[in-house]
């Protein structure tokens, strides 16, 4: 009987030091005493393994303008390959490019959302010297699982070194699924990356995908994931995840997953080969604010 009485007394100790919060699985998650979830950060063995904490954000350097083909996102007034590219994006088109110009000896390539009763994503080319004009369609698939989709379409693109381009794609399996995919223009080729959740922070419309110009040919990207729910239409990522591209890394390396522990990033940039993080904690109140740097100089 004392036994048990401890028991009981110390679970009455511990459900009173703080209140559960549910996340959309319908799962309690107690943010109290010893037992709080721990989010914490990893960065690479050869960038030291930690973040260093620092006292202030600095100001930072103005990203440089990249060395490859940029991208530009611009209607069509119908799906390719009829449809006829505009100079710029419209609202509601029936269809809408991403345009990869040519460079590199390839052509330029356009990531193609068709919007209407069934909403899709594919790639195709621009005709050479008729930048209005589709060319012909690009052989490669997005997934293997691809034909059993019910619509997909992509919320976020971005090209990057190498001759690739990072997207977003909200699709239907039937169930909602936010993914990121790395196309290789060169190979026609497309691989799954990881599984996304949007910046809450940055409202709406959501957004997916953030990027750094750290030099002319190398980005940072960054993307959350593992979404919890801490209010009424309040959510935090437990992790942001930091992937640097380059043609010494075509096909990415992730150089740090940030744990909400440590705060989900809010500004980031650049002071000669060291990257600045402005991070905050929403699940605190007040929300709480930390400053990290990191050294690239090993993987730039």
């Amino acid at each position: 009987m004392v036994e048990w009485a401890g028991v009981a007394a110390l679970a009455g100790i511990l459900g009173g030091c703080g209140p559960a919060v549910s996340n959309d699985g319908g799962k309690s998650s107690m943010i109290f005493g010893l037992f709080k979830s721990k989010y914490t950060t990893t960065v690479r063995p050869e960038l030291g393994g930690a973040l260093k904490r620092e006292t202030a954000y600095p100001a930072v350097s103005t990203p440089p303008a990249p060395s490859y083909p940029t991208l530009r996102n611009v209607s069509a007034d119908a799906p390719p390959p009829a449809g006829v590219l505009a100079t710029e994006r419209k609202p509601q088109p029936p269809a809408e490019a991403f345009i990869v110009d040519a460079g590199a000896g390839q052509p330029a390539v356009a990531l193609v959302n068709t919007y209407g009763a069934k909403q899709s994503t594919g790639f195709w080319e621009i005709q050479p010297g008729t930048p209005a004009r589709f060319g012909k369609a690009r052989t490669g698939t997005i997934d293997p699982a691809q034909s059993k989709w019910i619509m997909w379409s992509s919320e976020g693109v971005l090209a990057l070194p190498a001759n690739r381009i990072l997207f977003h794609l909200k699709y239907h399996d039937p169930r909602p699924v936010d993914a990121l995919f790395v196309y290789d223009i060169a190979a026609d080729r497309v691989r799954r990356f990881a599984d996304v959740t949007p910046d809450w922070a940055r409202g709406l419309p959501l957004q997916y995908l953030a990027s750094l110009q750290v030099r002319p040919d190398t980005v940072l990207v960054r993307y959350g994931s593992d979404k919890e729910r801490v209010g009424p239409q309040r959510y935090v990522n437990h992790f942001d995840h930091l992937v640097l591209f380059s043609p010494r890394h075509p096909d990415g390396l992730e150089i740090a997953t940030v744990g909400l522990d440590d705060g989900n990033v809010r500004r980031w940039g650049v002071v000669g080969s060291r990257l600045w993080l402005e991070t905050t904690d929403d699940r605190a109140n007040p929300p709480r604010s930390n400053v990290w740097s990191l050294d690239l100089t090993s993987v730039l």
